[in-house]
């Protein structure tokens, strides 16, 4: 019983040793996962900002955008965002006591200006999978034209408090500099003023009365950037 016993007992004990000894997963000179090497970004961004049509379409509309943006990772996977940019965005007026070709009033120039704060976190942690860092980030700030004053008809845009998520995907090469692509969406709210309720002579209003004077709208933007790392 002994003879037969000691062999199996050996060839576990060599086997234990084996495994014991044997490398889990990649070796580290060819895993995909590499650990990012700088806590904090400068981003340079340009993109298009895709403002949502009112049913008025009185509102911001579409326009390029830049922008520069910061983040800070503490630890792990987390990091903190600070965003400002501006967006080349025109306005349609109207003057909607007037009906006909009388109430067009026609287009200008009304830019927007957003900042926002919020919190970020990296998909694949503390490390790139192939050089590559998916996102997803969240937070709130606001959306001004920078006017306090109301458009001709008393439309007024000024400063909206805005809530931001979205998602992108940094490229993290090695060194001091990577290009990230982000998709970022800004939900705000658009309001209207009672003239756009009422019915001029011999003509209709601009909106039905049983749209809401005030809604909330979706504004995504796609912004490239590239990044300096420290």
């Amino acid at each position: 019983m002994k003879k037969t016993v000691a062999p199996i007992v050996a060839g576990m004990l060599m086997l234990a040793t084996a495994v014991a000894g044997a490398q889990v997963g990649f070796p580290p000179t060819a895993s995909p996962y590499l650990d990012l090497e700088h806590a904090q970004e400068f981003t340079f961004l340009v993109g298009q900002y895709h403002a949502h049509r009112d049913p008025a379409n009185v509102g911001p509309q579409s326009g390029p955008l830049f922008g520069v943006h910061y983040e800070w990772r503490a630890g792990g996977p987390a990091h903190l965002i600070a965003e400002v940019a501006r967006v080349s965005s025109d306005r349609r007026l109207i003057d909607p006591l007037r009906s006909g070709a009388a109430r067009e009033l026609g287009t200008t120039s009304r830019p927007l200006y957003a900042a926002n704060l919020g919190l970020g976190l990296g998909l694949t942690g503390a490390k790139s999978w192939h050089h590559i860092v998916p996102e997803l980030a969240g937070g709130m700030g606001f959306v001004s034209d920078l006017r306090s004053a109301a458009d001709s008809g008393g439309f007024k845009f000024g400063t909206r408090f805005a809530i931001n998520f979205g998602g992108g995907v940094r490229w993290v090469p090695g060194g001091r500099w990577q290009v990230r692509g982000d998709l970022t969406d800004r939900l705000y709210t658009i309001g209207y003023p009672e003239a756009y309720y009422t019915t001029p002579t011999g003509g209709t209003s601009v909106i039905p009365s049983t749209q809401a004077k005030s809604f909330w709208t979706n504004n995504p933007a796609f912004t490239l950037g590239i990044s300096r790392l420290f």
